[in-house]
């Protein structure tokens, strides 16, 4: 069995190849919203049938590659089942396949194929990042550019996994706000009390700080270490009965 997991990779892009990447992924996103809007009007949302509505007139208005068009389409149709209401797409990412990215293990550098052609970026990768990659042929990845201007390259690769069999003795938990814990058992633990505490703690607090005076934020301080401590034992009970819960029905299907 395996599991597809992401792989999360820098790149090492030199000044001039920054703005090549930039021009892709404003060609990207204006191609997915082109498409949204023909898929929107046509309400047309098979990938097949939406490909032989807008191939053609997307790859004379953008310029992008044809990989790069089929791609922006399966975006489109993939935000839309995702998604109830499908936003404007931002000029932040693109989608790769085969045909338009390699990874070389040798060398630990990638080969993305942008407007201007095939461009080739080393990683600057660690050991945890390598020891995933290792004998593996990615087939999708996305390339991301980040707030602060950074490239990265998100590797979608296959990862060999223990079959699970089915035992009787696991116990799932959901943890929530409502219900702090509830177990796949039916057992539950309410919330209510700890929210009122909280919501008690913050009028008091609201209170002090009005004061601004040193003894208000020795209170403060003091009121802190106070609400702390009781969500610490109330999540410390609640997780001894979890254990406890644990013990019975392991005893009880043994």
């Amino acid at each position: 069995m395996t599991q597809p997991i992401s792989v999360k990779c820098k790149l090492i892009v030199l000044p001039n190849f920054s703005g090549e990447i930039d021009r892709t992924m404003e060609g990207f996103a204006d191609a997915c919203n082109q498409i949204l809007e023909v898929a929107k009007r046509e309400n047309c949302w098979n990938t097949t049938k939406l490909h032989h509505l807008v191939y053609k007139p997307i790859r004379v208005a953008t310029g992008l590659k044809a990989n790069h068009v089929c791609q922006a389409i399966r975006r489109v149709i993939g935000n839309a089942k995702a998604v109830k209401q499908i936003h404007k797409f931002r000029p932040t990412s693109v989608s790769l396949d085969v045909r338009t990215f390699v990874y070389k293990e040798e060398t630990q550098s990638v080969g993305v194929t942008l407007m201007c052609g095939r461009v080739e970026f080393k990683l600057s990768i660690g050991g945890y990042q390598i020891a995933l990659l290792r004998d593996q042929t990615p087939t999708s990845a996305t390339l991301n550019k980040t707030k602060c201007g950074d490239y990265f390259i998100n590797f979608v690769v296959d990862i060999p996994t223990q079959p699970t069999g089915k035992t009787p003795k696991v116990i799932g938990v959901d943890l929530g706000r409502r219900d702090i814990a509830t177990t796949s058992t039916g057992e539950s633990w309410s919330g209510k009390q700890i929210q009122s505490v909280r919501d008690c703690y913050s009028q008091v607090r609201a209170n002090v700080q009005s004061k601004r005076t040193r003894s208000s934020r020795r209170l403060l301080r003091r009121l802190s270490l106070r609400e702390r401590r009781f969500q610490e034992w109330l999540n410390h009970n609640i997780s001894k009965q979890l254990v406890q819960e644990s013990n019975r029905r392991v005893r009880f299907v043994a």
